[in-house]
């Protein structure tokens, strides 16, 4: 008993001393400690035994789950979309092979330069996207956390707190034979809770509920509305993300705990004991009664002021009907106690010094109560073990219940746990059999491969070595034709030699013919002729250098050839003259192709006006159509425009300036 209580019991047993002095009270009490009353005291106790193990492992798991959802994984997707080609950011490779394969989606082309003009086109761009391995496995731990929670926290929702209830019933009647009757009734109940708290001061129920609310917020985060239903099928890939990130590995040891956690996580255990009430408190009880039934008579009975009327209702008159029939006597109006009733001592020496005048009359009274209460006694005693009887088959009936769900519940974990486990033999076989065939599979395609290589090995040997057999045999043909080919050049240049040494013999012959001829005629010269044609005065020079100039020229206009003379000086002469020529002749050539290209792409501004006027107001030649071999390459509307871009900057690169070609004029003619 606490120190307050203390105190105040010993304040109570001072009142009580001060009224035991009153004969009227100690009489009353007297009396109604020989009456015939029932007083029950009840104990309960109903509690909620939460496992701790759960609720801890979750407590732990939720840090890591909060980090992975404030900070989740992340990685770039291409993101392809079909848009208009005003909208378009960028033209890809991906972009031409889909305009490629959906070739509804051109425009237009331009027959001169090609161009395709499309009305979509491809757009492929990158974005950041959630959808990982890694986050889609915390998204699954989520909702299994989220249907784990709630359903024990449905079940535990339905039972009551942890309580324990002290219950008192105090039930009594008296009869005095004359018509007066007393009835009192006392009931007390009072309720403690018995809830334990951790070193945060939070209970286990407590704990559980913002376990629950913590998970729902979980699971209406943004990380959760993003990821939508992206799951995970078990088991989980031990991802090197997972089992190197502490977050990830830690959620991984979560799931693991969930998923091989094969009991309720709770216990709810009801206990009501009936007890047997202290004497003293049963004194005390009956004082306390008393007193409350003489302050009740004291203001209804002597008191002079009526008490104020609040309501009145008046009952219809009735006149009983009589009936053939015995009825049964009706006990309702008496309160049945489900408790232990206390009984009186029968005997007690009573203190009679202090009993009023009449107290003979009050012990009549009070014989015929016990009278009247002995012959109630049977029957109350019959129906408090009858309603102890119905209590206890109620509380057998509640046990059984829950024996019942708790066996239901047992056999409903275990047919989950069967069918989880069926299902994972299940799923093992097929990814065994799936392994199995697509083992199958890549062997048969294996072998496949190996058998086409052979094949392919076979026929590129056998088309080798028909290869190296033409080519030996065309090797041979070609020798052969080579070798004949040889031969006839051989006999060829050995008849070419044979006429080239008779020519040369006949030329030698005309040669030594005319040598005797021209010796003939020296012979027969004066020295004076000699001189003028050999010396080397300027006089005799001039008069020679005419006389070969004039000598060149035929009567029929045509130059002297190198055969017309024995002269070797003179024809290497002749042959140097014919050799400018010609190269004189191809340098006019190719710079008459020069100026066509650099009146074309010269980058001075005298050529461009030139140009501009030319193609303004210059007239058109005629189109000459050549021949396929002669025509230049066909080009595109770009090709063309790059091919003039690049020769422009090789004139612009390699242009000669007026200045720069006098110099080399100059040049050329010291």
């Amino acid at each position: 008993m606490s120190e307050y209580y203390s105190e105040w019991y010993n304040n109570f047993k001072d009142l009580l001393e001060q009224l035991g002095e009153d004969e009227l009270y100690d009489s009353f009490r007297s009396m109604l400690s020989h009456s015939r009353s029932s007083i029950a005291l009840n104990h309960k106790l109903m509690t909620k035994a939460i496992e701790q193990s759960w609720v801890e492992a979750i407590e732990t798991g939720l840090v890591y789950i909060d980090n992975v959802i404030r900070n989740p994984r992340k990685t770039i997707v291409n993101v392809e979309e079909v848009v208009p080609i005003a909208l378009s950011k960028k033209i890809t490779v991906d972009s031409v092979k889909h305009l490629a394969q959906h070739t509804d989606l051109i425009q237009s082309i331009d027959p001169t330069t090609g161009k395709i003009t499309p009305s979509k086109v491809l757009n492929v761009h990158k974005e950041e996207s959630l959808l990982t391995y890694e986050n889609k496995f915390v998204n699954t731990l989520i909702d299994r956390l989220y249907i784990f929670v709630n359903s024990r926290y449905s079940k535990l929702k339905e039972a009551s707190a942890n309580e324990e209830v002290f219950a008192m019933e105090y039930n009594t009647a008296m009869d005095s034979g004359g018509g007066s009757r007393m009835k009192m009734s006392l009931k007390i109940e009072t309720v403690d809770s018995l809830e334990t708290t951790n070193e945060n001061g939070s209970t286990m129920w407590e704990r559980v509920e913002k376990i629950r609310e913590i998970v729902e917020s979980y699971k209406a985060s943004q990380f959760c509305q993003q990821m939508g239903a992206n799951y995970i099928r078990p088991p989980v890939m031990r991802t090197n993300a997972i089992m190197k990130n502490v977050d990830f590995k830690a959620c991984l040891v979560l799931w693991q705990f969930i998923e091989s956690y094969d009991k309720v996580g709770y216990e709810i255990d009801v206990s009501d004991t009936a007890q047997k009430p202290d004497q003293t408190y049963i004194e005390n009880l009956y004082s306390l009664i008393s007193m409350n039934f003489l302050l009740f008579r004291t203001f209804t009975q002597e008191n002079d002021k009526p008490a104020e009327v609040l309501k009145t209702k008046q009952s219809r008159a009735a006149s009983p009907r009589i009936v053939r029939k015995l009825e049964r006597t009706d006990t309702e109006g008496y309160n049945l106690s489900f408790g232990i009733e206390e009984k009186p001592q029968d005997t007690e020496e009573q203190d009679t010094e202090k009993l009023p005048s009449d107290s003979d009359e009050i012990l009549s009274q009070i014989d015929k109560i016990i009278e009247i209460e002995t012959c109630h006694f049977k029957l109350e005693e019959e129906k408090r073990l009858e309603a102890e009887e119905r209590e206890r088959r109620r509380q057998e009936e509640i046990q059984r219940r829950i024996e019942e769900q708790r066996r239901l519940e047992e056999e409903r974990l275990r047919a989950e746990e069967e069918a989880e486990r069926l299902e994972k033999e299940r799923l093992e076989k097929e990814r065994l059999e799936k392994e199995r065939l697509e083992q199958e599979r890549l062997a048969k395609e294996e072998a496949e491969r190996l058998e086409k290589e052979r094949i392919e090995r076979e026929k590129a040997e056998q088309e080798e070595r028909e290869r190296q057999e033409a080519e030996n045999a065309e090797l041979g043909r070609m020798i052969g034709d080579e070798m004949e080919k040889l031969e006839a050049e051989k006999a060829a240049k050995k008849a070419e030699e044979e006429k080239k040494q008779r020519e040369r013999e006949q030329r030698e012959a005309e040669r030594a013919a005319k040598l005797k001829e021209m010796r003939t005629e020296l012979e027969s010269k004066s020295f004076e002729e000699i001189y003028a044609e050999y010396s080397k005065t300027p006089y005799h020079v001039i008069r020679r250098e005419i006389c070969r100039i004039i000598s060149l020229i035929r009567k029929d206009g045509k130059v002297i050839r190198e055969g017309d003379s024995d002269n070797p000086m003179l024809i290497e002469r002749i042959a140097k003259e014919a050799e400018a020529k010609r190269q004189a002749q191809r340098d006019m050539e190719e710079a008459k192709q020069m100026q066509i290209l650099y009146s074309k792409y010269c980058p001075t501004r005298r050529q461009r006006i030139k140009n501009f006027f030319k193609r303004k107001f210059g007239k058109k030649r005629k189109k000459v159509y050549v021949m396929p071999a002669q025509m230049p390459p066909k080009r595109t509307g770009r090709e063309q425009r790059a091919y003039d871009k690049k020769m422009r900057a090789i004139f612009r690169k390699y242009h000669v300036s007026v200045f720069t070609k006098l110099i080399r004029k100059i040049k050329k003619d010291d």
